[in-house]
């Protein structure tokens, strides 16, 4: 089944709103708490942040045709304002391509090598979901992180987001 450009960008500003607002928790930290050692996928909040920002910087390079053959090292986002910039500028390329992106795009194939050196094929609407997919999926590691050191998360429950819009 295939998503309806509308469809791909309400997900794409879902997106949006929820790293936003997981970005609001993180800055409530310290910065020893943001590199606190903790478990989980990535060992940190600042690294499972630098994780999603990384995964969705080289999706969208994979849309546009590109294939870097490695993520960006997090020694690129040493704190936490120069990971807000690099992602938030990172959201913005995301949204002007989502809101140019047409039906028929959607659903032509992309290809792509990945970090390892092995070529995929997907539609482009599945790429797009399994990228959001993905963020939802870390950005749940930091709410549990942010809460372990003691601090308050806002929920990014996608039905929260529409109420949000009205």
């Amino acid at each position: 089944m295939s998503r309806s450009p509308e469809e791909i960008s309400k997900l794409f500003a879902y997106n949006q709103w929820a790293n936003e607002r997981t970005l609001s928790a993180a800055s409530a930290l310290s910065p020893e708490e943001l590199t606190r050692k903790l478990g989980g996928s990535f060992p940190s909040v600042h690294g499972t942040l630098a994780h999603i920002y990384a995964a969705e910087w080289i999706w969208l390079e994979r849309w546009q045709g590109r294939s870097p053959r490695a993520l960006p090292a997090i020694a690129e986002v040493p704190d936490l304002d120069t990971l807000q910039e690099k992602w938030r500028r990172v959201g913005r390329e995301q949204t002007s391509y989502v809101e140019r992106v047409t039906a028929a795009r959607l659903v032509e194939i992309v290809t792509y090598v990945n970090v390892a050196g092995k070529t995929w094929s997907y539609p482009l609407h599945e790429l797009l979901v399994h990228g959001v997919n993905h963020s939802t999926y870390h950005r749940g590691q930091v709410v549990t992180m942010v809460r372990q050191l003691g601090k308050s998360v806002e929920a990014t429950d996608y039905l929260l987001f529409l109420d949000s819009r009205g």
